[in-house]
């Protein structure tokens, strides 16, 4: 009796063989839940999921977010928060209204658009907010002849030139001479008439624009080696002048060209 206890009829080696069959079932079962919530899905198998994106890294508030700094991340549905965006393009170029740890979903109440902050100042933005991304808002010291006769207006595109003189190798006499800054620049404001920003067109940013002949300065756009040399050349400003002249030259509308044949000022900082 014991044997037949021991050993077992058929019935009971079918029971036993489909009880193992059942755990390794069940832990091939597991293994693969654990696997999909390490992988970062958060739900089991089968789950209905969303691409959201998220931070790609820690984002600061008040900054502007770049292609780096976002990725799309698959995730259940029901970890997904309203109106999470879903495409990158959405976000980049937005800034950040709080602080975002990698990981985090982007959604409308964390960032803010430029067109929106701009509805929200009217007619009086902040230049911070016209600044081309990667660029600087430089303003040199203009006079009508300088600027074009005074016409020159906030949104049109111009050349910088730097004149002045070079002494002859035995110091004995000068030479005038000039060079480029930057060319295509654009012009954020004149004195204190900004860029009207949110415009159709640029044409239509230049009719709502106005001139001012009696502007001493003019803000442009500039990138961080073209304002540390204007900076240089400019060498000092107070209410006589600059220390060194500095000219505009208005360019055709539409004209964005990069000429290669005029002479260019060295824009290697300590030079």
């Amino acid at each position: 009796m014991i044997k037949n206890l021991a050993i077992g009829g058929g019935s009971n080696r079918t029971m036993l063989l489909l009880a193992l069959a059942l755990g390794v079932l069940s832990a091939v079962l597991i293994g693969v839940y654990l696997t999909s919530v390490d992988s970062g899905t958060g739900t089991s198998p089968g789950g209905a999921t969303i691409s959201v994106v998220v931070a790609s890294k820690d984002v600061p508030a008040l900054t502007r977010i770049t292609e780096d700094m976002v990725t799309v991340k698959t995730i259940g549905s029901d970890a997904v928060l309203p109106n999470a965006f879903q495409a990158t393009k959405s976000v980049v170029g937005q800034v950040t209204q709080v602080p975002l740890v990698a990981g985090e979903q982007f959604v409308p109440a964390k960032v803010t658009a430029t067109g929106e902050a701009l509805a929200q100042f009217g007619a009086n933005p902040p230049l911070s907010l016209i600044v081309p991304t990667g660029m600087r808002a430089f303003s040199i010291y203009v006079n009508k002849v300088g600027a074009v006769g005074g016409l020159l207006r906030a949104g049109d595109r111009v050349d910088v030139i730097l004149s002045g003189t070079v002494k002859s190798p035995d110091g004995q006499t000068t030479t005038s001479t000039a060079c480029y800054v930057g060319q295509a620049v654009e012009v954020l404001a004149i004195a204190q008439s900004i860029k009207v920003a949110g415009a159709q067109s640029e044409t239509g940013a230049l009719v709502s624009a106005s001139t001012d002949p009696e502007a001493t300065s003019a803000t442009l756009a500039v990138t961080p080696d073209q304002a540390w040399w204007l900076a240089a050349a400019q060498e000092n400003v107070s209410q006589s002048g600059v220390g060194r002249q500095l000219w505009v030259s208005l360019r055709p509308f539409g004209d964005n060209a990069q000429a290669g044949s005029v002479p260019a000022c060295n824009l290697t900082p300590g030079s």
